[in-house]
This record gives C-alpha cells, sequence and structure tokens, in this order.
C-alpha cells in the first residue's frame, strides 16, 4: 500500500526549498521561461516521464503506471503577478515589480512533489498522471484555453487543481461541488462628447457628466435588474477624462470595469444590458459612445462525482472539522476551462498562520505561504488521483 502521508511529509525540506526558489525568481504570464527549465530539470531528474510543450512556456509531463487505468490530469499554474513585494523574507523577489503574490510558487512546489512520488512508484501505479504545468493564468484569455485547443486534455478522464487561500488556516480545506470561483469579464465604455470652457457648459457635450450617470445606472443593474438570490458584481473600476486642467470640458470620457457572475443567462444578460444602458444613457444627453465587452474565464464549476471523492480522501486524511462550509468566491480561475471538457474538481488550500503572521490575503505585497500546508495540498492531490483511478472501473461498469 502506497504510504502517501509519510513519504510526502518526508519531503517537506526539499518542498521549501523548490517553494523559495521559485520564489526569488517569479515571472509573468508567458514569460516564465526559467521557471518552466527549472520544472523540467526537477522531472528529468526523477525519471520516468515524456515531457512536451505545447505553448513556449510551461510544460506537460506524463507517466504511466504499472496497471492499466484512467488518465488523470493535476494541474498547477507557473505565473506570477506584476507587483512589487513588500516582505523582508530571505527569499523575497529579486525582480523588481514581480512577485508570487498569488501563490502559484506554491502550486508548483506541490506537483512537483507529487511528481517526485508518482516516479518513485511506477510500477505500482493504477491508470496515467499527466502533469500540467501551465502558464499565465494571471493574464486572460489565460494559458487553459490555449492547452485545451492544444488537445493537451484528449484522452483525461478526470482533472483536480487548488488553489492556496489565506481566509482557511494551515490544515483545512475548502471543498464544494458546483461552482466555487466566478465568471470574470471586462467592460470598456468611450464617450464621445464635444469639449470648451468649464465656464460655458451648456456649449458642451459633457462625457464626464453621461460618464456619471452610465456608472450610476450601472449600479441598477444589480439592485433592479437581478434576482436577489443569484449574484452578479459590477465594478466601474476606471473613469479617465480630461488631461488635468480644471478650467477644460473634455471631449471624450473612457470608462472601464469588470463583471463576476456565476449564472450564464445572468452573464449574458449583464452584457447586453451594459451595451443598452451606456447607449440610452448616452442619447439622452447627445453624446454618443462606442461599447466593447470582453467575455474572460468562465465559472469555475466541479463535477458533483469528482468532488465527492476528493472530499471522502480529504475527510479520512484530515478529519471532516478541518473541512469547513465555504461559499464561491466571486474571483476567477481559468481552471474552468478544463472543467468544461472533462469532469474535475478545483479546491482551496488553507495556508493561514496568525502565529506566524501569514495572514495577507492573495495579491497583498506582503502574502505568504506557510510551508507546513505545501505537504497537505500535495498529499490530497496524490490520494484523490488514487481515489479515483481506483474506483474508476467499478464506476465505468455501473454507468454500461
Amino acid at each position: 500500500m502506497l504510504q502517501v502521508h509519510e513519504e510526502v511529509q518526508a519531503m517537506k525540506e526539499q518542498m521549501t526549498a523548490w517553494y523559495e526558489a521559485l520564489h526569488k525568481r517569479p515571472e509573468p504570464s508567458f514569460e516564465e521561461y526559467e521557471t518552466t527549465e527549472f520544472i523540467r530539470e526537477k522531472l528529468e531528474t526523477m525519471g520516468g516521464y515524456r515531457i512536451w510543450q505545447v505553448m513556449k512556456t510551461g510544460l506537460i509531463a506524463e507517466i504511466e503506471g504499472g496497471k492499466p487505468g484512467p488518465v488523470i490530469a493535476l494541474r498547477a499554474d507557473i505565473d506570477c503577478l506584476r507587483m512589487q513585494e513588500l516582505t523582508d523574507a530571505p527569499f523575497k523577489s529579486e525582480k523588481e515589480g514581480l512577485m508570487h503574490g498569488c501563490g502559484h510558487d506554491g502550486h508548483t512546489t506541490m506537483l512537483l512533489a507529487a511528481a517526485a512520488f508518482l516516479s518513485a512508484h511506477k510500477e505500482e501505479l493504477v491508470g496515467t498522471y499527466r502533469l500540467l504545468f501551465q502558464p499565465a493564468e494571471e493574464l486572460p484569455p489565460g494559458g487553459a484555453l490555449e492547452y485545451v485547443k492544444a488537445g493537451v486534455l484528449d484522452g483525461v478522464d478526470y482533472v483536480l487543481g487548488q488553489h492556496v487561500m489565506p481566509f482557511l488556516p494551515t490544515g483545512q480545506f475548502g471543498i464544494k461541488p458546483g461552482p466555487i470561483m466566478a465568471a470574470s469579464d471586462r467592460f470598456y465604455i468611450a464617450i464621445h462628447g464635444s469639449g470648451g470652457h468649464a465656464s460655458q457648459p451648456h456649449l458642451t457635450i459633457d462625457p464626464v457628466a453621461v460618464g456619471i450617470q452610465i456608472g450610476a445606472n450601472l449600479q441598477m443593474l444589480v439592485s433592479r435588474e437581478v434576482d436577489p438570490l443569484d449574484q452578479l458584481v459590477v465594478s466601474l473600476t476606471n473613469f479617465h477624462a480630461g488631461s488635468g486642467a480644471v478650467n477644460v470640458i473634455p471631449g471624450e470620457a473612457e470608462l472601464s470595469g469588470s463583471v463576476r457572475t456565476f449564472n450564464e443567462e445572468t452573464r449574458q444578460m449583464a452584457a447586453k444590458r451594459i451595451k443598452e444602458i451606456a447607449e440610452s444613457v448616452a442619447a439622452a444627453h447627445r453624446a454618443t459612445v462606442t461599447v466593447k465587452y470582453t467575455f474572460g474565464y468562465d465559472a469555475t464549476v466541479s463535477d458533483e462525482y469528482v468532488t465527492s471523492v476528493v472530499r471522502d480522501v480529504a475527510v479520512d486524511s484530515f478529519g471532516e472539522e478541518n473541512l469547513p462550509p465555504i461559499t464561491p468566491l466571486m474571483g476567477a480561475e481559468d481552471f474552468s476551462r478544463y472543467l468544461k471538457v472533462v469532469p474535475g474538481c478545483f479546491w482551496f488550500l488553507g495556508i493561514g498562520n496568525e502565529e506566524k503572521g501569514y495572514t495577507h490575503p492573495i495579491h497583498h505585497g506582503c502574502f505568504r505561504i506557510d510551508p507546513e500546508a505545501l505537504p497537505l495540498g500535495a498529499e490530497l492531490l496524490l490520494k484523490s488521483a488514487f481515489a479515483l483511478a481506483e474506483r474508476h472501473e467499478s464506476r465505468s461498469i455501473r454507468e454500461v
């Protein structure tokens, strides 16, 4: 019987070293060249993997077990954020303006640990394990879409992934079926008016005044056009107009923002209504608008069956008390691309530790991962994959 817990815990020191090395050398989306080579070197040293690339960065590694079974994909994203690190950690980012502020260095570390275990037990494994070291999660349309287009999931039966979350303490997991993260879209509105002197507004078509009205009316979408039990977030996050002169009414203004939803019908309604509202408000004030709506990541929706297996494994390994109920987050993840193609599960791994000061949220300059959480994430990845492999044949027979 595979001793997953014991062997992964024995890798804790190695995992910490990998994590710190990756944290020092962050690379942004589509530029993860050094990170890709770091991963490749580790995998080649482990042995047993067929390794290939479908993009300039990132790689896929596959290992076939000694016993027939399903193909199970395990994914880690590898890119960083364009932000400044504010910690004084000895392994802080060595690159100005770049930081692993979303924990992808931790995700990569945990998948490398899983890879090491799989390599060491190749002949004992049931099924085939395809490891997706994916670039560009942070920059839509994202690396997952490119992986899907390239056929990386061809032949895959299940896909698993996780994300570190500091709102959960180390040792806890957030696992739920159905939606766990939202769809994320963007809108851009260019307002075309007619500028002039600030003392003569009646001779202008003021795009600033129009923009204010558009922004206010967009919030009516949430409060008056969506079922209160549904979820819609419309955030106006940018408003640009003028050149700094206080006595000039500009001729143009630009608005942009973010839309978050879980329900696809609500998502399509929001896209339609944002355009209608912008155009009608502008027309009421004699202005015109150009509206661009960009659909981003879909909602991340975990499969009921796969999630039930992951949850059973987590309860057996870590106890029911360490699986608190969670609500979906309005953040987005391009892991959703995989779940549109293959049944799978995406969960949250607790990394918070108040005693050690690991309390800052993701995307914060002081964000840190509790290293004690890394072996736990690798353990759940491996055990969940093995449980799916073991149950696959009997489930297939029942379905027939």
